[in-house]
């Protein structure tokens, strides 16, 4: 047996950060081993301690605000009286949290399905990419509460929950897999196509393995939100579920339970975040060592980038169009409203259409502050995660339990502490903003190669130093992906605030037209927010492509 040293050492099993020292390795067998059993025990309680106290830290405030700031509003009960509460129900829950993983499963089967499909085909036949990721983001954006009635009055059994939960998931995991598909090496795919590769063997042997890091991280994302879209599914409308338990427990005001019930999505999402965060570190061990490639792009003057973009809109738009009146043909028109009917709504004047684009201004103003809000607080832990590997272990159950609480449940709770204005739909929206922001910036400040880390660090760069001058840099790709990921769901947010809490905006506009079966409203209103989150979402891809051409180029 010989002794080797290993260059690249391998992911931290608990924080994902990749070793900047040289780790001595014995190699036995064609495996490398730890030199010792001591050293990795060691490092297991080193990785799990500063997990374990931060939550223990995050238990202690909330049951002394709960006991103390909060005991009158009755909306917080402590996590004493919550972890009680769940040991005793738990005989009810055992089904219904069955019934969820299953849904939560499937959809999120499903949704990555769709994405990886719709991946290989985006990057094999590239003129379709631009118009189907139009279509497809349209579909993503499809408010949740507006459509799970429809989808209920179509689709039997569980299928509209499997439904809600592959929407949610898709799309991040479609941008993701894009996003590093994109970064792949440029020599490695010439290399391929000069030794007479197609570009589906591209794909297999240079694209996807260089796009599994940002892949796994999109894929870390879609787990809680499968899981959510399931209960949000369960809550508008269903048998069974924790979703279905919630309303039982709201209606009969029944605060600890509905808090009981929101740890077990919990415990449920996180899971499901954790076996996908083990699958990743066995799968992209070597990833730190990687050197991506910005992704291509090509200078072209403003005349025909305009001229592109115009043509993408109109393409975009005669897909979705053909897709919504193919998927309503055979239902009742009654509640069935087609593109014909909303063109004439929105184009006809009157009160009913100054009041919809006045709400629609509100929500685009508490989207805005929610999402600032949230990505804010995204960068902030993730230069925080990056600088002291603690704060990572401390901070990444608490986002995921922040991802996980199915706030269509909680929303009623959260206005009762923050409430009805503009406070809770900040929180709301942040929420939902901060997760995927962080997860998606977190993956791209650790993708800079590890060896300009090290030059960096030689040359007597502070820690400071090398986010601001290498990781920062790389990381943008990501974090413009973010941006993209976010802002539709910080819209998707203020409407779930403005619908359960707040009675302002077209969220509310939107509550009001369902309970009258306005339809005609109801269906415009879903018009404008998909037209709103697809404008933003181009606004982010318009800055990343900016900034690609004037730092890539």
């Amino acid at each position: 047996m010989d002794r080797r040293e290993d260059l690249t050492a391998p992911a931290d099993p608990d924080t994902g950060a990749h070793g900047m020292t040289a780790v001595p390795m014995a190699v036995a067998g064609g495996r490398v081993v730890p030199p010792g059993v001591s050293a990795t025990v060691r490092d297991r309680l080193t990785g799990w301690l500063p997990r374990v106290g931060g939550i223990a830290v995050l238990l202690v405030v909330w049951q002394a605000l709960a006991a103390t700031v909060f005991a009158s509003y009755y909306a917080l009960p402590t996590p004493t009286a919550i972890v009680a509460q769940a040991v005793t129900d738990w005989p009810m829950v055992w089904p219904n949290l069955l019934q969820t993983a299953r849904e939560a499963s499937l959809g999120w089967l499903f949704g990555n399905a769709l994405a990886f499909a719709l991946a290989l085909v985006f990057l094999t036949v590239r003129p379709v990419e631009k118009v189907a990721t139009q279509v497809a983001l349209a579909l993503y954006c499809l408010p949740v509460i507006a459509i799970a009635p429809i989808l209920t009055a179509v689709l039997d059994g569980d299928h509209p929950q499997i439904v809600i939960a592959a929407q949610g998931v898709f799309f991040t995991t479609l941008v993701a897999l894009m996003l590093g598909a994109k970064s792949a090496d440029r020599s490695a795919l010439d290399v391929v196509s000069t030794a007479g590769g197609s570009k589906w063997q591209q794909f297999l042997r240079v694209r996807l393995p260089a796009a599994l890091p940002a892949t796994f991280g999109g894929l870390r994302i879609a787990a809680p939100a499968a899981v959510l879209g399931a209960i949000i599914g369960e809550y508008l409308g269903a048998d069974s579920g924790l979703g279905v338990a919630m309303v039982y427990a709201q209606q009969s005001l029944d605060v600890e339970r509905t808090w009981a019930l929101a740890l077990y999505a919990t415990l449920l999402a996180g899971a499901a975040y954790a076996i996908t965060a083990v699958v990743e570190r066995r799968v992209c061990y070597w990833s730190a060592g990687m050197n991506n490639a910005a992704p291509e792009t090509k200078p072209r003057s403003m005349a025909r980038r305009a001229a592109a973009t115009i043509g993408t809109a109109l393409g975009a738009t005669a897909g979705s169009v053909a897709l919504w009146q193919l998927a309503i043909g055979g239902l009742d028109p009654y509640f069935a409203k087609g593109p014909a009917d909303v063109w004439a709504y929105l184009t006809t004047p009157g009160d009913e259409r100054s009041q919809l684009l006045a709400a629609l201004g509100t929500t685009v103003l508490h989207a805005g502050y929610g999402y600032l809000a949230g990505t804010v607080a995204a960068l902030l832990v993730a230069g925080a995660v990056l600088t002291w590997p603690a704060v990572d272990a401390a901070v990444m159950p608490v986002a995921i339990a922040l991802r996980a609480v199915p706030l269509v449940a909680m929303t009623p709770l959260i206005a009762l502490v923050f409430g009805r204005g503009v406070a809770t739909v900040v929180v709301i929206a942040g929420i939902v903003t901060f997760f995927p922001s962080l997860v998606t910036i977190v993956t791209g400040l650790r993708s800079v190669p590890q060896g300009a880390v090290d030059l960096l660090t030689a040359y007597g760069a502070s820690t400071l130093g090398v986010m601001v001058r290498a990781r920062i840099p790389y990381a943008l790709p990501s974090v413009f992906a973010a941006a993209r990921i976010a802002a539709p769901s910080a819209v998707m947010g203020a409407l779930l605030a403005e619908w359960l809490a707040t009675g302002d905006g077209i969220g509310f506009l939107m509550l009001r037209a369902s309970t009258s079966a306005n339809y005609d409203r109801l269906w415009s209103s879903v018009v404008l927010v998909t037209t709103v989150s697809l404008i933003a979402y181009a606004l982010a891809a318009a800055a990343e492509n900016a900034l690609s051409r004037n730092h890539f180029q």
